[in-house]
């Protein structure tokens, strides 16, 4: 199932939950008023005015809790319909609200953007970018950002910014998403026992242990979609010069040479490394 199906799910199934919590609100919006108008407490014959006036106390009394229980269950319902509101938002990666800044030199109302990724069941941390108006060009300018610095934001801003706001979010979003899709894909490998990259994840050292392949160590350059190239090394037990060595002795070395196989299944989409590399026995 891909990430934009698992939305949808999650997406369904919110609103499912939605409407039914409307359907209990309803119910019990019925039974409240049912409550006020009947006479559920109703004095019965020969018992006198006395016992009459404690029903109709009684009643007030239900009438008063049904008040306060309905106020009660419309505020839960508020606050639950809230979340799930948000919730659906936080789906769909990308969220606006207004931001004060007494300390932003006179642009103290700012548009704060905050973008979020779905990866490995859960959401990683957000990505924020504050955005003031530009009273010459009525256009918005970046103001501060959260956002990695190997993500081209000046040059997207350039691009899009001052043209078209929901333009520049989505193409933020896209090489955010990019990004981490790229390194979840990588860290997940099968048969990884350690894993080493720079800051934008475009030159990534992999240490392999195939159970019956053997040891390995992968030089990767890569863009924000597919490995461009890579130097593949394998650890092979080293050949002892002297014949008469005995065999439990050449064991205990090992040298690297180039793995020529492991080098030509590299290249190519990142996703789809794991398919490439399930060829290795």
């Amino acid at each position: 199932m891909s990430s934009v199906d698992k939305y949808r799910v999650d997406i369904t199934s919110l609103k499912s939950e939605l409407t039914l919590l409307s359907r209990k609100r309803a119910q019990l919006a019925s039974r409240l008023a049912y409550l006020k108008s009947t006479k559920a407490v109703c004095p019965r014959p020969g018992l006198g005015a006395t016992h009459g006036l404690m029903s109709d106390e009684l009643l007030e009394r239900d009438r008063e809790r049904g008040k306060l229980l309905l106020s009660h269950l419309s505020e839960k319902y508020d606050e639950q319909q809230n979340i799930h509101l948000q919730n659906l938002y936080r789906l769909a990666g990308v969220t606006a609200f207004k931001v004060r800044d007494p300390s932003a030199n006179g642009k103290g109302d700012l548009l704060g953007i905050r973008i979020e990724c779905f990866a490995l069941k859960k959401f990683g941390a957000p990505h924020y970018m504050l955005l003031s108006v530009n009273g010459k060009t009525n256009s918005y300018d970046i103001y501060k950002y959260t956002v990695p610095l190997h993500i081209p934001l000046a040059s997207l801003a350039k691009k899009y910014l001052h043209k078209d706001l929901g333009a520049f979010v989505r193409a933020v979003r896209r090489e955010i998403i990019l990004d981490v899709n790229k390194r979840t894909h990588l860290s997940c490998l099968s048969n990884v026992v350690a894993i080493e990259a720079d800051d934008a994840c475009e030159l990534v050292k992999l240490e392999f242990a195939f159970p019956k392949y053997g040891a390995c160590i992968a030089y990767l350059r890569c863009n924000m979609v597919d490995i461009k190239s890579a130097v593949v090394t394998k650890f092979v037990q080293k050949q002892a010069d002297d014949p008469d060595v005995d065999d439990e002795f050449q064991g205990e070395e090992t040298e690297t040479v180039r793995d020529e196989k492991l080098e030509a299944l590299m290249p190519g989409r990142i996703d789809q490394l794991c398919v490439r590399l399930a060829t290795i026995e």
